[in-house]
């Protein structure tokens, strides 16, 4: 199963009421992964996305323009082969394989850097998206470069995905990701507190 959706009818024992008007929906678990490049300032940063047309999608083109990412059931298979007990894939395996799909990339595993999971959608979305970051480098910032008028994906799940290259000051500017993925850029991007 890969979507569910419930009507769901519950009793808030703190408020001790009933709530009874609301949907949830769900999803296997995504993992998500910030390709950046460092640039002088946060706002220079350059940023690795893909674009891909979504039906939900309400953008002026049609398209979301997002982080690599997801759960494919093809990932999904390769990460439950890997998982190490009954929780569900690993996310990191999900993580490379799905940077790969969605980009042509392929990345060593022990350079990504786990930032942790969280919910995405709490309104809505019972799942959570384990979020990653990879700094690139130039190289690999030119290669894909040259890979952008090359479609990616996983065709047999009628994915087709394409990479976009911004900046996160023109990501912001133009408004060009959803809030959810702006949020997880600015815990992808902003240094670590180390006081």
């Amino acid at each position: 199963m890969f979507f569910w959706a419930l009507h769901v009818r519950m009793h808030v024992a703190a408020e001790d009421r009933i709530k009874d008007n609301e949907v949830v929906i769900s999803r296997p678990d995504v993992s998500v992964v910030a390709l950046y490049r460092p640039g002088p300032s946060l706002d220079e940063t350059v940023v690795v996305l893909v674009r891909e047309f979504r039906s939900p999608a309400s953008t002026p083109d049609g398209y979301v323009h997002e982080l690599p990412g997801g759960s494919s059931p093809a990932t999904m298979a390769t990460a439950m082969a890997t998982a190490t007990d009954a929780t569900g894939p690993d996310p990191l395996v999900q993580a490379v394989d799905e940077v790969a799909e969605e980009t042509g990339l392929r990345v060593d595993p022990r350079r990504f850097r786990a930032h942790g999971s969280g919910q995405v959608a709490a309104t809505v979305s019972a799942h959570h998206a384990h979020l990653f970051s990879v700094e690139i480098t130039d190289e690999e910032l030119d290669w894909l470069r040259t890979r952008r008028d090359r479609p990616h994906g996983v065709e047999a799940d009628s994915e087709r995905t394409w990479v976009e290259i911004a900046t996160y000051g023109e990501i912001r500017a133009a408004r060009l990701v959803d809030w959810a993925t702006l949020g997880m850029l600015a815990e992808a991007l902003t240094p670590a507190d180390t006081g």
